[in-house]
């Protein structure tokens, strides 16, 4: 093969490393700037209460494979609540799915004191993390505001 065949190869690879290496994005910016300043936001805090049932226990389980690293199959569903807090750590996908299970098809708000148990199998070139949840389902109640 003469050098032109090989410089095609070698252009053929680095356009394909191209492609491989850009990716598509998504940049979401979120900004309180108006054209005039910086906009003030007068937001009011919410008061409400939790009200536990603790007669009965809600329990899930969410499960994630992994394959090679980049193939992921499991649960496509999670609970995502303003100002509840999952604390980082190993398997905070699954935990956020468990807990959505949990919840799901219930008249529950919240999951109150949940406890997990969470277990990761290796194996080669498969990751398998299941997450165990338990805790109490719970009622938000909202209060009025005062008209003064």
């Amino acid at each position: 093969m003469g050098i032109l065949a090989h410089m095609k190869h070698l252009l053929f690879a680095v356009c394909a490393s191209a492609l491989i290496a850009t990716g598509c994005t998504t940049t979401t910016t979120r900004s309180t700037q108006l054209a005039e300043g910086v906009a003030l936001l007068d937001i009011e805090p919410v008061k409400a209460r939790c009200v536990v049932d603790t007669t009965q226990t809600l329990q899930a389980v969410s499960q994630t494979r992994t394959v090679l690293g980049f193939f992921r199959s499991g649960d496509r569903e999670f609970a995502q609540y303003p100002g509840m807090v999952f604390r980082l750590g190993p398997a905070m996908r699954e935990r956020r799915a468990a807990v959505h299970k949990a919840l799901k098809d219930t008249d529950f708000d919240v999951m109150v004191n949940p406890k997990y148990i969470v277990q990761t199998k290796r194996r080669p070139f498969v990751r398998t993390v299941t997450v165990q949840v338990a805790g109490y389902g719970g009622h938000l109640v909202f209060e009025q505001p005062s008209e003064e």
